[in-house]
């Protein structure tokens, strides 16, 4: 753990709630081994204060970024004065940064889970993926799959206006998609991202009836470690990935953003498929 000095420089967490994230563990760790003096630090903001808290960190000399988790993604963009071509294209940001005319933003959930599903898993060229939940990381991680060749990409949500809104924005990316029901047969590749499965009494969010050990099973929830549906899919004989595992990829991405040169040297974590 970074020895906190008047010079710490400061990576900042920012979501509602925030209890869950494993970010201030993982990147304070990092910047403990590698030796440099930051540390990063979890900020639970409500929505209606999110644009007095970015209003106020825009001032802070001493701050290198913050990342944006749930449910901030798509309102933090409308405070972004420069947005990456994956932002504009998904509706939100997961990271923001000081810059000369204010806020510089990325979103890098997408790339995230590609980079650790292929390192871990295998590619996803060629694959029919279900996404479950149409917010902000699973518009990345639905058009990240479309842009890395997947064969279809169908998505789902409760509301049926946002999983037709992606589907379309899905298939202008040139990989077919339709909103769907959340049924896991016939797919080859299933992702939650959506919120189901943070609480011990959630439901799995998607029916894996008829999915076969060929199939694979994502989850971008990190806490609890080992969800309900990955351990559906675990007793199913299906390779898993698990939240910690995208986490873990992403941070290699979040510092080349965040201009940390010595973290995005260090190799992803190798983790095997299933391991929190």
């Amino acid at each position: 753990m970074t020895k906190l000095t008047g010079r710490t420089r400061l990576l900042g967490v920012v979501g509602d709630p925030v209890a869950q994230v494993r970010a201030p563990e993982l990147w304070s760790e990092k910047f403990g081994t590698l030796g440099i003096d930051a540390v990063c630090v979890p900020f639970h903001v409500r929505p209606d204060d999110l644009a007095a808290f970015l209003d106020g960190a825009s001032r802070w000399r001493n701050l290198d970024g913050l990342l944006i988790t749930v449910p901030h993604k798509g309102a933090a963009m409308r405070f972004a004065t420069q947005l990456s071509e994956r932002a504009r294209r998904v509706g939100a940001v997961n990271c923001l940064k000081p810059g000369p005319g204010g806020w510089v933003a990325d979103m890098l959930d997408g790339v995230g889970f590609v980079t650790a599903f292929e390192n871990g898993i295998g590619p996803v060229e060629g694959r029919r993926a279900l996404v479950i939940g149409c917010g902000g990381a699973g518009s990345a991680i639905a058009l990240a799959l479309a842009d890395g060749g997947a064969a279809a990409v169908d998505v789902s949500d409760v509301d049926d206006g946002r999983a037709s809104a992606l589907a379309e924005r899905t298939a202008a990316a040139g990989v077919a998609s339709r909103p769907v029901a959340p049924l896991g047969r016939g797919y080859d590749l299933i992702v939650n991202a959506s919120p189901a499965g943070m609480r011990g009494t959630d439901p799995v969010p998607v029916d894996l009836g008829g999915v076969g050990a060929d199939a694979a099973v994502a989850d971008v929830i990190t806490d609890p470690a080992v969800t309900p549906l990955i351990e559906e899919a675990t007793r199913r004989g299906c390779r898993v990935q698990v939240g910690a595992q995208m986490t873990d990829a992403q941070a290699g991405h979040m510092a080349s953003f965040f201009g940390y040169r010595e973290v995005a040297a260090v190799p992803v974590s190798s983790r095997p498929n299933g391991a929190p």
